[in-house]
């Protein structure tokens, strides 16, 4: 069978959006405010013009770009005729279908993650948003969310075809997809037959929310990102190395701010930013503030000018970008990086085994084949038991304590 409609995957970190394509149209869901440049290029060089835009739900932990994309390119969005938007400008029910060049997608009602959730299911592939994850479910304690309308959600779901592909809102171990028959065998939330065990196991779970999720629902709701002045990173530059000049704020883990940064900024890490506002507002500078790929920073400066702060920008891309297009940095003045550690100290042992079996004793290789065991019980179960004996070390608890704190949209992470 042919397809008529294609479709190509964007990883923002643990997010996942879509473009999904039809002779030249397109529709793009759940877009992520740091992929802006990746959506608009590989719409011009696909010669696409973007019809729709699908937000499965109301985001709670990063900021949709559909605001921006629909004030720029002039596409349409949709979403369930339960969500509070002030951006939709058509609402889905159950079992609608959405018309794209020589194909269409069937609408989903979802519920369980939000009140709002639906999943798109086209030609084999289903889209789940943040309702079926990979080996998880997304958890049920955000908008109105239900353990028992999530349980209802998975018996639906399960019907589809073993053989239908899921692809995911949501990834926290780098999976890009799963299939219906593998969730079925793998999945044990997909698996439980008994809706109140099933609720009951869901509300056990105590996770932490999102940071500043308050914020990101309202700028969701209300489309507020498309207020957000954005600037390149060379813009950036021009803008503080001239009067008056700004400040670049960087709102990195003091780790990664140790391991490269631009000279001149300044360093507050998000979860502690707000700590900090008194002193960023009395000093009536202009902030142009950035993270690693763009995620945060939207965050920090929409913390910043509900506190009343002017003249806030966001460099796009983030310090990635920045050291894409050649700019200046200053490296290598922090620690090591945790999976560094691991892999020193891997290999220094698998070294330090063949030494031993070598001029002491044969028993040594023992050594060696229990860290590379190790090792690959690390790679399939994606736990590292190095790693977690690293991070005990006070050198290591000090670099990773300015991490940005909060909890995913799975159940489990």
């Amino acid at each position: 069978m042919v397809n008529d409609i294609m479709m190509k995957q964007f990883v923002a970190g643990s997010c996942y959006s879509y473009i999904l394509s039809s002779r030249d149209e397109a529709l793009i869901t759940d877009p992520h405010i740091s992929m802006q440049e990746e959506y608009t290029g590989y719409l011009k060089k696909k010669g696409l013009k973007l019809k729709f835009i699908v937000d499965t739900h109301t985001h709670a932990d990063h900021f949709s770009l559909a605001a921006v994309l629909k004030k720029n390119l002039g596409a349409q969005v949709l979403m369930h005729e339960k969500a509070i938007s002030s951006v939709a400008d058509r609402r889905l029910k159950d079992g609608e279908e959405i018309t794209l060049g020589a194909g269409s997608i069937k609408v989903i009602y979802t519920p369980g993650h939000t009140d709002d959730a639906i999943s798109l299911y086209a030609e084999g592939r289903l889209f789940t948003g943040d309702v079926l994850l990979i080996g998880s479910v997304g958890r049920t304690d955000f908008q109105n969310g239900s353990p028992e309308s999530m349980f209802d959600t998975l018996q639906k779901l399960k019907v589809l075809p073993d053989e239908t592909a899921v692809f995911p809102g949501h990834d926290y171990h780098e999976k890009r997809s799963s299939t219906i028959a593998r969730e079925k065998q793998d999945n044990l939330f997909l698996n439980e037959t008994n809706k109140d065990a099933f609720a009951q196991n869901m509300r056990s779970k105590v996770i932490p929310k999102p940071f500043n999720i308050d914020n990101i629902v309202r700028v969701n709701q209300k489309g507020e990102i498309v207020s957000l002045e954005m600037v390149s990173p060379r813009d950036a530059l021009v803008l503080v190395e001239k009067p008056p000049q700004a400040k670049l704020l960087d709102v990195r883990s003091a780790l990664e701010f140790s391991q490269v940064h631009i000279k001149d900024s300044i360093n507050i890490p998000i979860d502690i930013l707000s700590a900090k506002v008194n002193d960023l507002s009395q000093s009536k500078q202009q902030y142009i503030v950035l993270c690693r790929t763009g995620n945060r920073s939207p965050m920090a400066a929409d913390m910043l000018i509900q506190s009343g702060i002017h003249g806030v920008k966001v460099m796009q891309g983030g310090m990635t970008r920045w050291q894409k297009e050649g700019l200046p940095v200053i490296k290598g003045e922090g620690g090591i990086s945790l999976e560094r550690q691991v892999r020193l100290i891997a290999g220094s042992l698998v070294l330090l085994g063949i030494f031993l079996t070598w001029f002491v004793h044969w028993a040594f290789i023992f050594v060696s084949v229990f860290i590379s065991c190790g090792l690959i019980y690390s790679g399939l179960s994606d736990n590292c038991l190095i790693g977690m004996l690293l991070m005990k070390l006070p050198y290591n608890k000090k670099l990773y304590k300015t991490k940005l704190g909060g909890g995913t949209c799975s159940i489990s992470g």
